[in-house]
C-alpha cells in the first residue's frame, strides 16, 4: 500500500484499508490457532496412529506378543506360586511375549501352512 496520503479523506481510506486488513489477518490467525489446537489434542494423535499401517502392525504383533507371554506364563506356572515362580513366570512371559513379537510374520506363515494342511 504505497498510496500518496494528500488529504484527511485519504488518510482516513487508508486506516480504514489498515483495518479491514487487520481484521482479515486476525481471522486467519485465529483459524490457524484453532487447527493446531485440534491436531495437538491426543485423541487426534491416537487417531494419526490408528490410520498408519506401519504403526497399525506393530501394535498388533505386540499385542499377539503380550497374549502368547501371559498365556505361557499362566500354563506353565499358573496363578498361584511362591515369589521364584512369579519370578520365573514373568520372565517366561517377557521373553515369549519379545519372541513371538520379532517372528510373528513367519509364525503366521506357518500357522496358515498348517491351517491349510487341515482344511
Amino acid at each position: 500500500m504505497n498510496k500518496v496520503i494528500k488529504n484527511s479523506s485519504d488518510l482516513k481510506a487508508a486506516i480504514a484499508e489498515l483495518e479491514r486488513k487487520k481484521i482479515i489477518q486476525e481471522e486467519a490467525l485465529l483459524n490457524e490457532l484453532q487447527t493446531t489446537y485440534e491436531s495437538l489434542k491426543p485423541v487426534n494423535f491416537i487417531k494419526q496412529a490408528a490410520s498408519s499401517p506401519v504403526v497399525r502392525s506393530s501394535l498388533v504383533k505386540g499385542a499377539i506378543g503380550l497374549g502368547a507371554g501371559i498365556l505361557s506364563k499362566n500354563l506353565v506356572v499358573g496363578n498361584f506360586g511362591g515369589l521364584l515362580k512369579k519370578i520365573v513366570g514373568n520372565i517366561l512371559e517377557f521373553g515369549v511375549a519379545a519372541l513371538v513379537a520379532k517372528n510373528s510374520d513367519k509364525i503366521k506363515e506357518k500357522g496358515t501352512g498348517l491351517l491349510k494342511k487341515f482344511f
